[in-house]
């Protein structure tokens, strides 16, 4: 083997040994979902015991043999039971933790996902838009105007925590959608404004020449040109936007006393206060639910997200 070849090598073995580190956590949540307490206490990183039986069942039920399995009944006993089902009993204990989870958290789920379909909304039409205006006309003040939501950036989130609260108390929002959804819109202003902006000062002005030309105005201009041209840099905000308010835990938690329009986050908070939680499979089962979305958002916009940093989402 050349050097150069061995120096490949080395470099994709250690780059794979980190890559399983970094998994790890995550498989060792996976595997906590279908495992019982008493494996969790005694029995730390074992395979779960229900997939242990049906694979043993199953290896019986392939050479043929009939022997009844051993079970325990509700009294602790041992007791002969058919393979049918053994192979039953054994599945339901090791999805009765997801199944009970998702019981519980699918409101959490639909409430986040109302949530950020409208806040990405949102954001994605209000900043495109304002960033339309400052970028392709030039008014009086128009440079001052872009510097001042710029500086914004500069006050950290909880520094207007309680007046953000007390504004949406005065006007009647908590424990509403509402209470999340425009907060979180006006809050995402800024870097969608900020992002837009750069990417749309790019864009040639031979083109909304000949637009303006054909007679197009700016609704069409806006609709049928620039937004289409658009996609990666939308893809960016999107993404970073779903982000954050997907995982936003705070404010959804203190706008909703109630805690009938509670989101993911402050959902598993909840969830991790009650009954529910001395059953840890409940309480994996609940977070590894919760991050199906984001893993779906990560396997699908990983690429349009990379197309468009690279495409001059962040150019200065």
């Amino acid at each position: 083997m050349k050097t150069g070849q061995k120096k490949v090598w080395w470099i994709h073995a250690v780059l794979i040994l980190f890559s399983l580190l970094t998994l790890l956590p995550f498989a060792f949540m996976v595997n906590n979902v279908f495992r019982s307490n008493a494996e969790f206490y005694h029995a730390f990183f074992s395979f779960p015991g229900a997939f242990k039986q049906v694979a043993t069942i199953t290896g019986r039920a392939l050479v043929g043999d009939d022997t009844p399995v051993l079970m325990a009944d509700e009294e602790g006993d041992l007791v002969p039971v058919s393979k049918g089902d053994a192979l039953g009993r054994s599945l339901d204990q090791a999805t009765r933790g997801p199944r009970l989870a998702w019981k519980v958290i699918r409101p959490y789920m639909l409430n986040t996902l109302i949530v950020t379909l409208l806040t990405v909304t949102g954001v994605l039409l209000l900043g495109s838009a304002t960033a339309y205006i400052l970028s392709r006309y030039r008014f009086t003040g128009h440079r001052a105007l872009f510097l001042f939501i710029i500086s914004t950036m500069m006050f950290p989130g909880v520094l207007t925590l309680v007046p953000s609260f007390l504004l949406v108390k005065w006007l009647g929002l908590l424990n509403t959608y509402w209470a999340m959804v425009l907060p979180y819109i006006a809050g995402g202003q800024v870097f969608a404004i900020f992002v837009f902006r750069s990417y749309f000062e790019g864009l040639p002005e031979d083109l909304f020449e000949s637009a303006r030309i054909d007679g197009a105005g700016h609704v069409q201009i806006y609709w049928q040109i620039v937004l289409p041209l658009s996609l990666p840099v939308l893809s960016v905000v999107a993404v970073m936007n779903i982000l954050g308010t997907w995982n936003n835990f705070l404010w959804p938690f203190i706008t909703n006393t109630e805690g009938s329009h509670h989101v993911i986050s402050s959902g598993l908070f909840v969830l991790a206060t009650t009954a529910h939680a001395s059953n840890f499979s409940t309480l994996y089962a609940a977070y590894a639910i919760s991050s199906i979305p984001l893993l779906v958002l990560f396997i699908y916009a990983t690429r349009p997200f990379i197309r468009g940093v690279t495409s001059g989402a962040f150019k200065a």
